[in-house]
């Protein structure tokens, strides 16, 4: 069950972009580099890029270290071999100023200022069978046993990026339940939703949305027949409430090949597939994701 997130319109962000860091111009850092503005809406995700010869080791953000992973780079404009690092918040970070920062091998350092903007999250009310939203006592150890496997699932280590074409959406849709949503089952709250509940007929292929490598695929209390797909960098989409699965753990994809398809399974009011994307344990957008490339950041001088 979906919740959504009125998120800022590609060409919106492109711009504000470009306005932000036209030649990477700003505020001296005490280490003699220069600040430079991101603007990024609650749940949005970045690619950052450095030249291949950069002698930057890694970024740090909100805490975690983010290693620079080499990448191919098929834009016409910008192709070559490059260094890219992920970057994102979850919907439910607070607006305002976050710094990232760029380590290089001579103990140097460049400050970037992400500045994550609010957006409006819709409220959703559904009625679904009464064991789905208080569970009864026999359940319990079962969806205590599930929650780890999906969190360590998750929790995969950063990995060499796998894609190197654009994002895809798994199916076309009517979306009915919007990502980031605050959510009311029989009346009573639940945690906000993390995807986007796409509703098509029973029976629709649903494919992957890019290359990467199977972490899980199972049958859950909850989300039903589930895939989770990492895409390396930290980067991982999930595939809720599907019929059937036809991928198993550790089997490399390919951007568009068939994973499964369409049902309502698990807590679903009938058929539906949640879609849905986490970043170093964020909770980002997945619509944002068919953007990700068009909206690369190429770092010029803080790489340098």
């Amino acid at each position: 069950m979906g919740r959504r997130c009125r998120a800022l319109p590609g060409f919106l962000l492109l711009l504000l972009l470009t306005a932000f860091f036209p030649s990477a111009e700003g505020a001296e850092t005490g280490s003699g580099q220069r600040d430079r503005d991101l603007a990024l809406p609650q749940g949005g995700l970045l690619l950052l890029l450095l030249h291949e010869g950069s002698p930057a080791r890694f970024l740090t953000f909100e805490g975690r270290r983010i290693p620079l992973m080499p990448w191919m780079d098929l834009d016409p404009e910008r192709g070559g071999l490059s260094r890219a690092a992920l970057v994102g918040v979850d919907f439910s970070r607070s607006p305002g100023p976050l710094p990232v920062e760029i380590h290089f091998r001579d103990g140097r350092k460049a400050r970037l200022l992400l500045h994550v903007t609010p957006r409006s999250f819709q409220v959703s009310r559904l009625h679904v069978a009464r064991s789905f939203v208080t569970p009864p006592v026999s359940l319990l150890r079962r969806l205590k046993r599930e929650r780890t496997i999906i969190l360590a699932a998750l929790a995969a280590p950063d990995t060499p990026l796998k894609f190197h074409r654009s994002f895809i959406l798994p199916l076309a849709g009517r979306v009915t339940h919007d990502f980031g949503a605050y959510r009311y089952l029989n009346g009573h709250p639940m945690a906000r939703h993390s995807g986007e509940d796409i509703d098509v007929p029973q029976g629709t292929p649903v494919r992957a949305a890019n290359t990467g490598v199977v972490r899980l695929a199972g049958s859950f209390y909850y989300d039903g027949n589930m895939v989770i797909i990492d895409h390396g960098g930290g980067l991982l989409t999930e595939y809720l409430h599907m019929a059937d699965i036809r991928v198993r753990p550790g089997q490399i994809i390919r951007r568009g090949e068939v994973i499964g398809h369409v049902g309502h399974t698990g807590r679903v009011t009938g058929p539906v597939l949640h879609y849905g994307a986490v970043l170093h344990g964020a909770h980002v957008n997945p619509m944002l994701l068919t953007n990700l490339l068009a909206r690369a950041v190429p770092l010029g001088k803080e790489g340098r």
